[in-house]
């Protein structure tokens, strides 16, 4: 099941002697502050894959409602609309907040992570760690135990209620990880609707552009169809809407 819109008291990545920070990989960070948004018991479920910097630094010191998806909630409004997730006059701010809506919010790794960016890493001198891109992608094959455990946690057993699950982030190698995920998690429920989306476990899988500003390909899958906004129509027809 969902947890409820709030923190959520989970340490099952975390030893006691951990406190709230680990390394579970050498390369890589986790903090323990996951979190929940939105309804437990929703029509949709829409997961990023981890909070950034922003996000965490305003689990301790701020507004709960204002954490996920934090300075990308107007592209995240856009998005969810472009999909039929939202109605014109709706917005991703007032479902966040509403733990009534049909909306859950959440990510993949409910617990912060962030790897070592060997790039910046190297041009500050010291160890830089991020949560973007291509880093997002090594950690099928860096932190596959942390990825397998909340996904196992969070997503093995969903509400009847969910008939669709957004992945924010459509990549290739970002969605052959999350696909891949789905297929060993549901092996006996498992089917390929497109490049964008599955269906698996009763449900529709699809995979929509982030709605990060560092995302230079967001405003093309929105608003065109060719290239990135091809990837925006296989996403459209798995849910029926073009």
């Amino acid at each position: 099941m969902l947890p409820e819109h709030g923190k959520i008291n989970c340490r099952a990545c975390f030893s006691d002697a951990e406190g709230s920070q680990r390394k579970p990989h050498q390369d890589w960070w986790m903090i323990n502050d996951p979190g929940a948004w939105g309804s437990s018991t929703p029509d949709y479920l829409v997961l990023g894959f981890s909070k950034g910097a922003t996000q965490s630094g305003i689990y301790n010191t701020g507004r709960f409602e204002d954490i996920a998806f934090a300075g990308m909630r107007p592209r995240l409004t856009q998005a969810l609309q472009k999909i039929g997730l939202l109605e014109e006059d709706e917005t991703s701010d007032q479902k966040i907040s509403d733990p009534e809506s049909k909306i859950a919010f959440g990510s993949l790794i409910r617990c912060s992570v962030s790897r070592r960016d060997a790039k910046a890493s190297k041009k500050k001198g010291r160890d830089v760690y991020a949560c973007t891109g291509p880093l997002i992608t090594k950690s099928f094959s860096e932190i596959p135990d942390v990825i397998n455990a909340c996904a196992s946690k969070y997503l093995g057993v969903l509400p009847k209620t969910v008939r669709v699950v957004v992945f924010l982030g459509n990549s290739d190698g970002y969605v052959k990880g999350c696909q891949e995920l789905l297929q060993r998690q549901f092996p006996d429920d498992f089917e390929q609707i497109n490049d964008m989306a599955v269906h698996a476990d009763g449900r529709v899988w699809v995979h929509i552009a982030h709605p990060s500003g560092l995302n230079g390909h967001f405003n093309t899958w929105l608003n065109t169809d060719s290239g990135p906004g091809a990837k925006r129509i296989k996403a459209q027809q798995a849910l029926g809407i073009v």
